[in-house]
C-alpha cells in the first residue's frame, strides 16, 4: 500500500477517534453540572419550622443551650431555666429550615478534621413532631476563600458548604436566646415614670383621659413624642450583656450610689430601674422585678438624661388641621363661627353666613396650630391675672376629629408680651411677640 495513503488513513482514524471522545465528555458534563446543581438547591432541614418542639445548641468552649417549646412559647431549658426570645428563637429557626447546601465538597471525606468537623465548631440538635423526629447538623471551619462554612448532617457522610453569614445565624450561645428585655411592663402598662439623676428629677404621670402629664408640681401637659419616647426606649431596651444570675454583692456594682434610678408603675405593677457605675462603655443596671445583674449601653442613660423643660409641651394646639370641623373665635370684634361642610367647603356662620376662601382658612388654622411656648413665666405662674388670662383678648375653640374633640386657647397681651393656655391648663405660656397680630391679620382676610 502507497505510505502516503496509509499515513493518510491513521490521521483520519486519530481524528475519529478523538471526535468519539470529545463528545463523550460533552455529553457527560452537562450531567455532572445537572448534579451539582441539584445538590446546591437541596435545603438540609427536612420539616418545616413549627414542626420543631426542641432543639439544642452546643458551640467549642460553651455550654449547650437547650430551648424546648411549651403551650406555644419558647423556654431555655438548659443550662438553667430562663425566658426565651421568642423573635431571636424565630429568626434562628427560619435560618435554619431555610439553609441550603451551596456545594457538596466531599461524598466521602477521608478525614472530618480538615473541614474542623471532628470535633465540630458547633452541633445543633433538633426534635420535631414529625419524621424525621430528630435532626444533627454539624458545622465546621470556614472555608479557605471564606465564603462558605462546611457542615455535614449525623448519619450522612458527605461534607458540603453554606452560606458563610449562616455560621453567624446559628452559632449562638445562652446570651443570644435569652429575653433580654430590661423591664417587664408592657408600653401600654406603664402608668408613672419617676427619674432621678444626680440633683435631677422629674415625674410623669399618664392621666385618667391616657395623656401624659409632667407633675413639676403643678401638673402640666407633658411632650407626648418626648414621653412616648421614652416609654419606648424602655419597651425596646435590651441588655448588653448578664454580669451575675442573682444580686450578690451589689455594692461592688455602684448600686448604693447610683447614676441613675427609675421608678416605673403601672397595672402590671412596680419595679426600679437602677443603673450604677461606669464599667468600659456601658453601666452596670440591675431591675427589682427580675433576676440577673446586667450592662446597659450609655444611649439608655442619655435618653432619661432630661430637664422637666425639655419634657413640657410647648404647642398649644394639637389638632391636626384635616380634621377640623369648626372654628369658633370670641375677640373684640365679637363671636365669630366657622364651618367645614361635608363638600370641603368652608363657610361663615356667625355673625353673618358667608362663604370663606379654603387658603385663607388654611393660613387661620396653621397659625393656630404654631402658637407654641417659648418660655413659662416663674413668677407666680397659677396667678393668669398677672398674665391677663382672666379676661383674655381672643378664645380659640376648635372642634376637630370623628368624636367632635375640643380644644380652647386663650391669648392676651401685657404690654410688650403675649400671655396664652389651653383651657386646661393651670399654667400660662409666654408666646412669641406677633402670634397675636397673624392671627388678627388672618381673620381679617376672611372678611
Amino acid at each position: 500500500m502507497n505510505k502516503k495513503y496509509l499515513q493518510t488513513l491513521v490521521a483520519l482514524a486519530v481524528l475519529v477517534g478523538l471526535w468519539g471522545i470529545f463528545t463523550y465528555l460533552g455529553r457527560k458534563k452537562p450531567a455532572a453540572s445537572s448534579e451539582k446543581k441539584s445538590a446546591s438547591s437541596q435545603k438540609i432541614f427536612p420539616t418545616k419550622k413549627d414542626q420543631i418542639v426542641a432543639f439544642a445548641v452546643a458551640t467549642s468552649g460553651g455550654k449547650p443551650v437547650t430551648c424546648t417549646l411549651n403551650n406555644k412559647t419558647w423556654q431555655i431549658t438548659e443550662p438553667e431555666k430562663l425566658a426565651a426570645d421568642s423573635s431571636a428563637i424565630d429568626s434562628f429557626l427560619g435560618s435554619l429550615t431555610s439553609a441550603t447546601i451551596s456545594e457538596v465538597v466531599s461524598e466521602q471525606p477521608s478525614d472530618l478534621k480538615e473541614f474542623g468537623l471532628d470535633p465540630p465548631d458547633a452541633t445543633i440538635e433538633v426534635k420535631t413532631n414529625a419524621t424525621p423526629q430528630e435532626f444533627t447538623l454539624r458545622l465546621g471551619n470556614s472555608t479557605p476563600t471564606n465564603d462558605g462554612i462546611y457542615a455535614q448532617v449525623a448519619g450522612q457522610q458527605r461534607v458540603f458548604t453554606l452560606a458563610s453569614f449562616l455560621k453567624g445565624s446559628l452559632e449562638k450561645n445562652l446570651f443570644d436566646f435569652r429575653n433580654k428585655k430590661v423591664t417587664t411592663l408592657t408600653q401600654d402598662n406603664i402608668q408613672r415614670i419617676e427619674v432621678s439623676s444626680g440633683k435631677d428629677h422629674y415625674q410623669l404621670v399618664k392621666n385618667a383621659d391616657g395623656i401624659w402629664d409632667l407633675m413639676l408640681p403643678p401638673a402640666v401637659r407633658a411632650d407626648s413624642f418626648a414621653v412616648e419616647s421614652l416609654v419606648d426606649e424602655l419597651n425596646n431596651a435590651s441588655m448588653k450583656s448578664v454580669v451575675e444570675e442573682s444580686k450578690n454583692n451589689l455594692g461592688k456594682y455602684g448600686f448604693s450610689n447610683p447614676t441613675m434610678t427609675i421608678h416605673l408603675s403601672g397595672n402590671g405593677g412596680t419595679q426600679t430601674l437602677v443603673l450604677g457605675k461606669k464599667e468600659g462603655n456601658n453601666y452596670y443596671a440591675m431591675n427589682t422585678a427580675i433576676a440577673p445583674v446586667f450592662t446597659l449601653g450609655p444611649d439608655f442613660l442619655s435618653q432619661f438624661q432630661k430637664q422637666p423643660s425639655d419634657l413640657r409641651s410647648k404647642d398649644l394646639f394639637t389638632f391636626v388641621s384635616y380634621e377640623v370641623k369648626q372654628v369658633t373665635v370670641q375677640g373684640p370684634k365679637g363671636r365669630q363661627v366657622f364651618v367645614q361642610h361635608s363638600n370641603n367647603k368652608w363657610e361663615q356662620t356667625e355673625p353673618a353666613s358667608m362663604v370663606v376662601s379654603n387658603d385663607k382658612m388654611q393660613n387661620l388654622l396653621q397659625d393656630l396650630r404654631d402658637l407654641s411656648a417659648k418660655s413659662f413665666p416663674q413668677k407666680n405662674p397659677t396667678d393668669l391675672s398677672t398674665y391677663g388670662l382672666t379676661k383674655p383678648e381672643y378664645t380659640f375653640q376648635v372642634q376637630y376629629g370623628d368624636h367632635n374633640k375640643m380644644q380652647t386657647v386663650q391669648l392676651a397681651q401685657v404690654g410688650d408680651k403675649v400671655y396664652g393656655r389651653r383651657s386646661s391648663d393651670v399654667v400660662p405660656a409666654e408666646l412669641s411677640k406677633d402670634a397675636i397680630t397673624n392671627l388678627q391679620k388672618d381673620l381679617g382676610a376672611l372678611q
